[in-house]
């Protein structure tokens, strides 16, 4: 074996340890970002199971300009425990998942077709149907339930000015009777109004916002195909390295133990480390302060949840494959060492 191809094959080994373990965590990334199912299930259970999604919802049909607290919400004052068995109610989530996995399947056939803009949107007739057949009075009934009681001022404020029908009241608090009854019937008329006036299929991305140029978002589109195939079959690069170590030095199955051994070995200690230096950048991009104002205080908690959902999905992965290729080196680079070790010993001596 020369010189020369020995410095050959170092090389490429070392090459492979390199780039294998980047390549083995776009794999990763690829296969959770551009599944559906995977996304769907993330998406799914924690904008869903956290109640963000329906009391999103909720909120905005009950929205309105407040005078007195116009830093709250007429949610504000449901217990935890009781505002989720109202969404549930309302809400169910087997509806509210299907609706996300709607968005995400469109989502993702968009990447695939050649339409600029992606065919989204939610089916609420379900939700109308619920609301018109008396969950819009059990609905407000709750809300006005769980509002402080008035002060004197309030209540006199609520007699003087009659309470219009199809309109919150002015501030969340609880009259005594026959008040009370009054705010609860115009708290119903306003979510069933505001139920009529939506459409049964609600479009998303639709507005009338500024657009990006025809050709950028076609080039976008092509640019995520591009990297969803690189993802897919980029391991094959430095796959192939092991080959052409093969074809350079390797002249023995001893010798190819050790030559594709090494490697291995340097490759999963290698996707050991690089797993734990982007779950190292991903914690410190969560935390800054751009992202964090970027998405808001209302969806910071989901989105760090999904951000969690996701690293534990992708982490689990690259896990097993680094214990798994570490392992397989490790056992190759010995026992190529024994055989080789065993033929030495084996071979006539040449006096």
């Amino acid at each position: 074996m020369s010189t020369l191809g020995r410095v050959i094959a170092a090389l490429l080994g070392l090459a492979f340890a390199v780039t294998l373990p980047f390549a083995l965590l776009a794999l990763a990334w690829g296969r959770v970002l551009f599944s559906p199912e995977q996304m769907t299930d993330i998406l799914a259970g924690e904008l869903v199971n956290s109640g963000a999604l329906q009391q999103f919802a909720v909120e905005a049909m009950l929205s309105r300009g407040g005078e007195e607290n116009p830093e709250s919400g007429p949610l504000d004052f449901l217990g935890r425990q009781r505002l989720d068995e109202l969404l549930t109610s309302l809400f169910p989530p087997d509806w509210a998942r299907s609706q996300v996995g709607g968005i995400v399947e469109a989502l993702y056939a968009w990447i695939d077709n050649d339409r600029l803009k992606p065919e989204l949107g939610l089916d609420i007739q379900p939700v109308k149907d619920r609301l018109s057949a008396g969950g819009a009075e059990q609905l407000a009934r709750e809300v006005v339930d769980s509002w402080p009681s008035c002060g004197q001022e309030q209540i006199q404020s609520l007699e003087r000015d009659a309470l219009r029908i199809g309109e919150l009241p002015p501030f969340f608090c609880q009259p005594p009777e026959p008040l009370r009854s009054r705010v609860v019937a115009t708290a119903t008329d306003f979510i069933l109004g505001q139920t009529r006036n939506l459409p049964s299929f609600v479009s998303l991305g639709q507005g009338d916002g500024a657009e990006a140029p025809p050709e950028s978002i076609m080039q976008s589109k092509r640019s995520l195909r591009l990297l969803r195939g690189f993802a897919e079959v980029g391991w094959m690069l430095p796959a192939s390295m092991l080959g052409l170590i093969v074809a350079v030095t390797v002249r023995s199955w001893p010798g190819l133990l050790r030559w594709w051994g090494g490697p291995m070995l340097g490759a999963g200690l290698g996707t050991f480390t690089t797993l734990g230096t982007s779950e190292a950048i991903a914690e410190q991009a969560r935390n800054s302060q751009p992202f964090q104002s970027t998405v808001g205080a209302f969806l910071e908690p989901v989105v760090q949840d999904v951000i969690d959902r996701l690293l534990d999905a992708v982490g689990g992965r690259m896990f097993v494959l680094a214990f798994v290729i570490t392992a397989l080196g490790l056992a190759m680079l010995l026992a190529g060492l024994f055989l080789g070790r065993n033929l030495r010993r084996a071979q006539p001596s040449i006096l």
